[in-house]
């Protein structure tokens, strides 16, 4: 199995600016060489070490509700 490849500063840097305001889907946009997997691992580490400490707000996190009800009709 390949090494992941590593997370640059700018990237995390991103990923913690827009966690809260952006869904999974909308963040693999962002970081279209990264898998939703990866993403999400990645915000599970920073919530971990206190690098990201808010939540989704109330706006995303309906968005991405709909995304997930949507799936069919892709």
């Amino acid at each position: 199995m390949a090494r992941p490849k590593p997370w640059m500063y700018g990237e995390k840097k991103a990923l913690v600016e827009n966690y809260n305001k952006l869904t999974i889907k909308e963040l693999m946009v962002m970081f279209p060489n990264r898998s939703a997997e990866s993403i999400n691992n990645k915000i599970k580490r920073l919530k971990k070490d206190g690098v990201i400490l808010e939540g989704k707000d109330e706006v995303a996190v309906a968005r991405a509700y709909r995304q997930r009800t949507d799936k069919g009709s892709e």
